[in-house]
């Protein structure tokens, strides 16, 4: 069976839930694309291709779920300068909880970057379908209504997650958009 961090619910209002998840590690790309299915299609391979073995050690590295997938917003004058968030991706792969930041294999692709993620309270809302832009848009503006209506404040970009191969039927499938809650300790 497939590994997928475990978190506990805070609370859970309809399909929004508010979530705590223990830190754990990520293994990312960062694409510039101009669509949201190209960039999660390019990051996941070269993402793939490292847990595949294409690593220092040659070894194959358990796949968990979810992939995420994130825009980011940065304004020109940032490191690194970017115009717009338009067209900038993050896509990532939890790594297994086994693993460290120490005994992870070395990718062989420089792009593949490690970092240790803290931990966070997230808000959650589910959907089915498609992972596709449409679908993730309606989720992203049903979440923000629901943290202003709940007084709840953002931090950082949205994040989307897909947890199924490309060949479960579109009303089986689960996806999610989150996004980090600021709380006392962040």
């Amino acid at each position: 069976m497939t590994e997928t961090p475990g978190y506990s619910v805070i609370r859970k209002e309809n399909d929004i839930e508010l979530r705590l998840y223990p830190a754990y590690i990520k293994a990312e790309v960062s694409i510039v694309e101009t669509t949201y299915q190209k960039a999660v299609f390019k990051g996941f391979n070269f993402l793939a291709d490292y847990i595949f073995g294409n690593n220092i050690k040659a070894e194959k590295v358990p796949m968990t779920t979810p992939v995420q997938v994130s825009q980011s917003q940065k304004i020109a004058m940032t490191k690194p300068v970017t115009v717009s968030g338009d067209g900038n991706y993050t896509v990532a792969f939890i790594m297994p909880s086994e693993y460290t930041l120490e005994t992870l294999p070395i990718p062989k692709n420089g792009a593949v970057q490690f970092s240790s993620v803290p931990s966070q309270t997230m808000a959650v809302i589910r959907f089915s379908g498609y992972f596709q832009e449409r679908g993730v848009n309606k989720a992203k503006q049903q979440l923000s209504k629901w943290l202003e209506k709940e007084g709840l404040e953002p931090e950082g970009d949205f994040i989307v997650a897909g947890y199924n191969p490309p060949w479960v039927p579109w009303f089986l499938t689960r996806n999610e958009v989150m996004i980090v809650i600021k709380t006392e300790e962040s």
